[in-house]
């Protein structure tokens, strides 16, 4: 699936990694399933702190759907659907991400989010053709990685359609907070924190 070209391109942005990093995956026998199966396996042979798993209890009710974490660490990152087009290299980023534990927020964000103690979801509804996907999926993965207790799952509206059509997805990215909030179009880590707490109350 990879190009020699990237191939090379992901080997040289690997050797930063630093602590381990496990990918898992919730598959079924589906075609999708198969697809996003064949991409992971490309990439964790290119390195090897990156390791992957299949598993059948991860904490996602899609399929398939992938975790990234460090071995013993799940950080709540999932991303539901096949991480190509735009959403491939913020994909890319997010092990980097998770490996050197280094999230794209700034001090003032970070120092607010120290004060959640009840559980956020966020969803982050995407296509890969979307331009503003990418920035939205990192900023919610860094709120993940910054938080024990915020999840961040990004779904691909074209693989889910009928969960897209349920949270009434007209445009991307579009993200939900606990059901609740909504948001859409690009937006700043700000206002993103400021419907967190809104939802928490």
């Amino acid at each position: 699936m990879l190009s020699e070209d990237v191939k090379r391109y992901l080997k040289s942005k690997f050797e930063n990694l630093i602590e381990p990093v496990e990918i898992q995956l919730q598959k079924d026998s589906s075609e999708l399933s198969e697809k996003v199966e064949k991409l992971i396996s490309e990439i964790v042979s290119l390195n090897e702190k990156i390791n992957f798993r299949v598993v059948k209890d991860m904490d996602c009710s899609l399929i398939p759907c992938i975790s990234i974490n460090t071995e013993g660490k799940d950080f709540g990152i999932r991303y539901a659907g096949v991480p190509e087009g735009g959403e491939f290299n913020v994909f890319v980023d997010t092990i980097e991400m998770v490996s050197r534990n280094e999230y794209h927020l700034t001090e003032r964000t970070v120092e607010f989010l120290e004060e959640i103690d009840k559980p956020v979801e966020i969803k982050v509804f995407v296509t890969t053709s979307c331009g503003w996907c990418p920035p939205a999926i990192q900023k919610a993965y860094s709120f993940a990685l910054a938080s024990d207790y915020i999840k961040a799952t990004v779904i691909d509206c074209y693989a889910f359609p009928d969960v897209a059509m349920k949270y009434n997805v007209s445009a991307v990215p579009k993200i939900v907070i606990n059901d609740k909030a909504e948001i859409i179009g690009p937006k700043d880590e700000n206002e993103i924190l400021g419907h967190i707490f809104s939802v928490l109350g």
